[in-house]
């Protein structure tokens, strides 16, 4: 039900209102602007409210005349979906390739002279950033600024992620049946980008024959034909991987595998053996146009899996994957890719004049939670270790992570996220351990058992730096080479290393406090074990240090509201007005800096000057980690409060 009347006739007079759970104690959901519709569905952008703090979420509410046209068997079909959709919540951390349930309900609504109960279904909202939300928009958008669709790297995270997705969604027994490059939804960038699976409008339970009315089910090139045209052929994971098979086309070409517009000649041309080549498109990058064998093997697995035949396509979506994975990480990573995606950065980023900040209490602060390390993804979940184990931070809510063997009767003394979708979490007796959906596993052990590691940074599969601690000596720099470790380097005037912060390939801003009681920097080569003093300002400590390799650019924050930029070689220090301790800070790919103190987060672009954009008194614990991609930020405090930043482009009439 709404807060309000049952609404009238006019569909989009839900925007304003809120709609109350029927199973969420005090939780609602305040509709607040139309995102789009399909053919089944329309879909609001909402904030859920809840006693535990906001989160934005999309709110997919069943149309009239779906309602009308089936009966009862809309709601059935609703309840069966949100049923194996929520199986995918119970485990913890929840699966991160699939678009999380948060809640499902009917609405009574007015029609004619009905009044109708549509189902509704509220959903995890995927912030896209200014790269676009969709898989199509940034493919799109890859081909616009850079002349080229996917690189190999970008494809086989992206397929890795599908297959993923894909693979939790049939074991509930669901198969979705509308897989497009526009129902994959996108997060962060670069390294920290993540793919999900959404739109579940026509998804439907093995063994459930029931659809919605009349509708034609799927979208002509993508849907599989046994589920348009096809009689007496069974529906199932084979019929996802047709799909999935067209949007790796999309991904590496920017053009649809099938060309055909309607069902009709869709069909028609599935039936032809002959399938296009990747080489035929225009936006194939190089990387792959200069491997024929590789295009020629590509070529090949997505024929077998658009076929006609059931019988020939792969058994499971991961079958398919691993057909296709070998030609697209079987390539170098060249300079020329990573300048590619670099050289669009500035195209993403827009003038500070014409951005709405909009801030949202995702978690309130004042809890007894006690955080001893955390980290994000671009997804918006946390992982965090405190006293009593781990906790996670789904966008909702916090819950425990269950205990594991290779943690348990171990002290957790931080976290760090290791792959974009998986964390490492540091535990006493020098253990590293990857928490993931799929399990807890050791990564890692260090060779000295009385050494606590505090800081990782760097790529742990090649090259990483990682700050140890051993009771009674000094701090340690503890270099891992292609997880080998190097001697370690004792700082001896050094008390506490608290950040690190990777400006080059083999170079690290090292920052902390000095056994003089003073803020301390230094510039840590680990392969040629050297450390070159910086000058910093005049603070008691630097607590916190963020980087971004790509620009050669770090910020480290510190007590008395010092700030140390450093910048190709050259070093900056700046005291923030007021002189607050500034205990967090992250840089975003653009080069704009984030730093946080005890209720309030500042910001500078490049060039720019210190900018406080949010102060909330009532918040009296220190922040302690920041996530940031462009156009969104995900502040974490000790106590487990989160707050969350967005930015809105301010419309014409409000520039002016």
């Amino acid at each position: 039900m709404t807060s309000g009347a049952v609404p009238g006739q006019t569909p989009d007079n839900l925007i304003g209102q809120t709609i109350w759970s029927e199973t969420q104690r005090g939780v609602g959901y305040r509709v607040e602007r139309l995102l789009g519709q399909g053919g089944t569905a329309r879909a609001y952008f909402a904030v859920r409210l809840a006693p535990g703090g906001h989160s934005p979420v999309v709110l997919k509410v069943i149309l009239p005349k779906i309602v009308r046209e089936s009966g009862e068997t809309a709601l059935l079909v609703i309840r069966k979906e949100a049923v194996a959709l929520g199986r995918l919540n119970e485990r913890m951390p929840p699966t991160p390739h699939v678009v999380r349930f948060v809640d499902t309900g009917v609405l009574p609504f007015s029609y004619g002279y009905q009044v109708l109960h549509l189902p509704w279904l509220a959903l995890e909202y995927v912030n896209g950033g200014t790269e676009g939300t969709a898989l199509d928009e940034r493919v799109l958008f890859s081909v616009r600024a850079t002349g080229y669709a996917f690189d190999p790297d970008r494809a086989a995270r992206t397929v890795d992620a599908l297959a993923h997705g894909l693979e939790e969604i049939h074991a509930v027994d669901v198969v979705h049946r509308d897989l497009t490059p526009s129902n994959v939804l996108c997060c962060g960038s670069g390294d920290t980008e993540i793919f999900k699976i959404s739109d579940f409008g026509i998804a439907r339970t093995v063994g459930l024959s029931a659809t919605f009315g009349n509708v034609m089910l799927g979208t002509p090139g993508y849907v599989a034909p046994e589920q348009s045209l096809a009689k007496n052929v069974p529906i199932g994971s084979h019929t996802d991987v047709f799909s999935f098979a067209a949007v790796v086309f999309c991904m590496l070409t920017g053009e649809h595998y099938f060309r055909a517009r309607t069902t009709v000649d869709a069909y028609q041309e599935v039936q032809r053996v002959e399938r296009r080549s990747l080489a035929e498109a225009a936006a194939l990058c190089p990387e792959l146009r200069d491997k024929p064998s590789a295009v020629s093997a590509l070529d090949l697995a997505l024929a077998r899996a658009t076929s006609a035949d059931i019988g020939l396509r792969p058994k499971s979506a991961r079958a398919f994957a691993e057909g296709i994975l070998p030609w697209l990480t079987d390539q170098p990573r060249s300079v020329r890719v990573n300048n590619r995606w670099l050289g669009t950065v500035d195209v993403l980023r827009p003038s500070p004049s014409r951005i709405e900040h909009t801030f949202l209490v995702r978690h309130p602060a004042g809890s007894d939670r006690l955080l001893l390390g955390a980290a994000w993804n671009a997804s918006g979940h946390c992982l965090a270790a405190t006293p009593a184990g781990l906790d996670y931070f789904d966008g909702t809510g916090w819950s425990r992570v269950p205990a594991s063997e290779a943690l348990t009767g171990r002290r957790l003394c931080t976290v760090e996220r290791l792959r974009p979708t998986t964390f490492l979490v540091s535990a006493e007796g020098a253990r590293l351990v990857e928490v993931a959906r799929e399990g807890t596993s050791i990564f890692k052990e260090g060779p000295d058992p009385k050494v606590d590691y505090l800081g990782i940074d760097g790529d742990l599969e090649d090259l990483a730096v990682l700050i140890g601690r051993v009771q009674g000596a000094p701090p340690l720099l503890c270099p891992l080479v292609g997880r080998r470790w190097l001697k370690p380097l004792p700082v001896h005037d050094v008390s506490h290393i608290s950040g690190l912060g990777r400006i080059e390939d083999e170079r690290w801003l090292v920052t902390g406090r000095s056994r003089q009681g003073r803020a301390w920097a230094s510039l840590y080569s680990p392969l040629a074990f050297e450390l070159e003093p910086l000058p910093v300002p005049e603070a008691r400590a630097l607590l916190a240090c963020a980087s971004r390799k790509s620009r050669q650019a770090a910020v480290a924050v510190g007590g008395d509201g010092a700030v140390l930029f450093v910048e190709q070689g050259r070093s900056v220090s700046v005291t923030v007005p007021g002189r607050p301790d500034l205990s967090a800070v992250t840089v975003d790919a653009a080069g704009q800096a984030w730093m946080a103190s005890t209720g309030k987060l500042w910001t500078q672009y490049p060039g720019g000057p210190l900018e406080c954009v949010w102060h909330d008194p009532n918040w009296r614990s220190p922040f302690v980690r920041i996530h940031a991609e462009m156009g969104h930020l995900l502040a974490l405090a000790v106590d487990g409060g989160v707050l969350e930043y967005r930015a809105q482009m301010l419309s014409p009439a409000a520039q002016a």
